[in-house]
């Protein structure tokens, strides 16, 4: 049995990974050999992403001490409140409309 993958960076450059997964002896030996297999290629593609983390955990060059290991934090503090805006409602543009009704609910 053999397990495929293919990585394909930012770049657009694929990397094929390729691992054999050799059967056990014994009941579940297909299984175990698949499992060691899944863990061989999970290390190759550790291996492989490992000097991309490293590399963009550094950020950019040239960033400011505001820039961590995730890049500009200003950056997703605009986008948080970008997301706020558009499910908050603004009560400018409700002044021409009536308010929103209000369903009650009896309690017991």
């Amino acid at each position: 049995m053999e397990l495929r993958a293919e990585l394909t960076g930012r770049d657009g450059q694929k990397h094929p990974l390729r691992v054999r997964c050799q059967p056990e002896a014994g009941a579940g030996g297909e299984l175990r050999g698949l499992l060691r297999g899944l863990s061989q290629l999970q290390e190759q593609v550790t291996a492989l992403l490992a000097p991309l983390v490293e590399q963009e955990s550094r950020g950019p060059v040239g960033a400011g001490a505001g820039a961590g290991p995730r890049g500009d934090v200003g950056e997703e503090e605009e986008e948080e409140e970008e997301d706020e805006e558009e499910n908050s409602v603004d009560a400018k543009t409700r002044v021409d409309e009536p308010p929103l009704k209000r369903t009650k609910t009896q309690q017991s």
